[in-house]
């Protein structure tokens, strides 16, 4: 196998293109109409001499990351350059889905600071976001919702940048169209969106509601409500990026979120201003352990400029994806699943120490037949049952020490897998470690019938929010002061812990297109109370000039300080809420 690229690539390139798309994650960054793949580079020096001897697209990115498009027959000699360290597949990310304002205590009106004080009397200066800005990368949002406009009904979006828009030519990823604000204020300046005859260029309509719901969440200013609905940090400044999604799905892939952080980064560092992102999307594809390039780009934009990204944990905790289990030497062990019916692909993806040495044997819903799959590095094909079996299992890379087999579950000549139960065996010829993790596709991609029977909801955080420099936010109904059961579990260990803390996803009123509100669940919900107390926190620190650098690892550290116990816990950090449910007051420097 070639080490240069990961194992979900090396699996995808193997297969013929009808079975490849019948599986979102060996599917994802592949155009059939142009036989181009999108893929995550990690390189080394410069790109000059590959751009100059291939014909393909390069966006280099913050460090040494781009993102690259390239047919698949030019790949193997792409691989010979040494400036090439590893390939990834861009995999898909699924949405996560103003009550809580008091819950997080955050008073109804704003607070107000001397310089290094804490008062809540005029005339200081508010807390109210102001200088900075907040990222909402996700579905879009409502440009022309109230919430998002000043008083003189000028827009508070700063830039928008629409990446399902035909690309125009004007910016340096190849996607989209930006807007500025100017732009924006344009469009609102006109009733039926003309110049004269001509049609001004718009942002497309957010059309699940998910982005703007965050939006009015983080920084919503309650002009639609006459002041009562604001968000956590109104006056902050917004800058949009719509990700590009598969037209018959709701979600994104890596390679989209990561320009769009490119972007949030590169803008607001040029103009110093302070910045905090909000990540509303997940994925369960991955070793949940912070390796993965999505998760090693965003530890790395934290050196760039002044930042601090956000995460939601996912609604993971009760969905059944997760198993793990631990097989000594010499015993056989079974992970049993079940595949609800009209499932058309499934995968699991299983992790252990490389060091162990292990046997499989998959089991069919008719206990019938079953393969053994050899423990040994490598692609394997089976067909039974009028199902198709493809999995690698891979060799440890020089960013991840654990050993991967991704199996994938494909229909041959009917239109879904075989549905029931699935047994997966594990035989340990030997083990020094013996534990294993495993992972079915989130509960967005697959039915919600479809899961292990016998489920761990420890680590079930998705991905990026593993990533350990960046804020990752649980959920907790902030009615009954208790631990929403869907949301995300991390794990503590002596040297971390995720999540870092926790945030109201029940129940939760915001913004909706249309010049409305709405009410939404999940941990998407809950990580943008943390992005908008964030900006609070920077507007105080570097905006007021009490504390230059009060960003990244400094916005963490101070939350955590300041975050409240919930009453069904008596041990912190744990895996379900962190630190505490967010606490802006007591958060905030005195």
């Amino acid at each position: 196998m070639e080490q240069k690229l990961d194992s979900e690539l090396s699996l995808s390139l193997s297969l013929p293109e009808g079975e490849r798309l019948k599986n979102p994650v060996l599917r994802s960054g592949y155009e059939p109409s142009t036989l181009l793949w999108t893929l995550i580079l990690l390189y080394q020096g410069s790109l000059s001499e590959i751009e100059a001897n291939f014909t393909i697209s390069i966006v280099p990115l913050l460090g040494n990351y781009a993102i690259i498009k390239i047919p698949a027959a030019q790949i193997p000699d792409l691989l010979q350059y040494p400036q090439v360290l590893y390939l990834e597949l861009p995999r898909p990310l699924y949405e996560e889905e103003i009550t809580g304002i008091s819950d997080s205590c955050l008073s109804g009106r704003p607070f107000f600071f001397s310089p290094g004080v804490l008062t809540e009397n005029p005339p200081y200066e508010s807390l109210t976001g102001r200088g900075t800005v907040v990222a909402i990368l996700d579905s879009g949002v409502d440009y022309r919702h109230p919430d998002f406009r000043s008083e003189s009904g000028a827009s508070r979006i700063i830039t928008y940048w629409d990446q399902t828009l035909a690309y125009d030519g004007n910016n340096r990823y190849g996607l989209g169209r930006i807007f500025s604000n100017d732009d924006l204020n344009n469009l609102l300046s006109t009733t039926d969106g003309t110049n004269g005859s001509a049609i001004l260029p718009r942002p497309s309509a957010d059309s699940t509601g998910h982005g703007t719901h965050i939006a009015g969440i983080c920084a919503g200013n309650g002009r639609s409500s006459g002041g009562r609905n604001r968000g956590v940090a109104p006056e902050a400044s917004l800058l949009v990026v719509k990700l590009k999604n598969d037209a018959d799905s709701v979600f994104t892939d890596y390679a989209n979120l990561m320009m769009a952080v490119d972007y949030a980064v590169r803008f607001t560092s040029e103009r110093l201003l302070p910045l905090c992102i909000n990540i509303s999307y997940g994925s369960n594809d991955g070793p949940h352990d912070g390796s993965s390039l999505i998760e090693r780009y965003l530890e790395s934009c934290i050196f760039y400029g002044k930042n601090v990204v956000i995460t939601a944990t996912g609604n993971e905790g009760i969905s059944r994806r997760h198993s793990s289990l631990r097989v000594i030497s010499g015993e056989e062990k079974s992970v049993a699943f079940s595949v609800a019916p009209g499932e058309t692909s499934l995968y699991v993806q299983l992790w252990k120490y490389y060091g162990d040495q292990f046997r499989y044997r998959l089991s069919l819903p008719s206990q019938n037949t079953e393969i053994v799959i050899p423990g040994l590095p490598g692609i394997y094909r089976f067909e039974l049952d009028d199902n198709l079996i493809r999995l690698i299992i891979s060799e440890p890379t020089p960013y991840q020490p654990l050993q991967e087999m991704f199996l994938v579950i494909l229909p041959s000549s009917q239109a879904t897998i075989r549905p029931g139960i699935w047994q997966l065996y594990i035989v340990s010829e030997s083990s020094t470690n013996g534990y294993v993790n495993l992972w079915l596709p989130s509960r967005e991609a697959t039915s919600s019938s479809t899961g292990f029977l016998d489920a761990s909801a420890e680590m079930t955080m998705t991905v990026p929010s593993t990533a350990r420099n960046v804020i990752s936010v649980s959920g907790y109904d902030s009615a009954t002061d208790t631990f929403a059961s869907f949301s995300g579990r991390g794990f503590t260990s002596i040297l971390d812990a995720k999540p870092d803390l926790t945030a109201p996803a029940v129940n939760i009123l915001s913004t909706a297109p249309g010049g409305g509100y709405s009410v939404r669940n999940g941990t998407s919900m809950a990580a943008p109370f943390v992005t908008g107390a964030a900006a609070l926190l920077m507007q105080f620190g570097i905006v007021m000039g009490n504390d230059p650098f009060l960003y990244g690892e400094k916005v963490k550290a101070l939350l955590q300080k300041g975050a409240r116990p919930l009453p069904e816990f008596s041990q912190y950090p744990n895996p379900s809420v962190g630190w505490g449910a967010l606490c802006v007051r007591d958060s905030l420097p005195r």
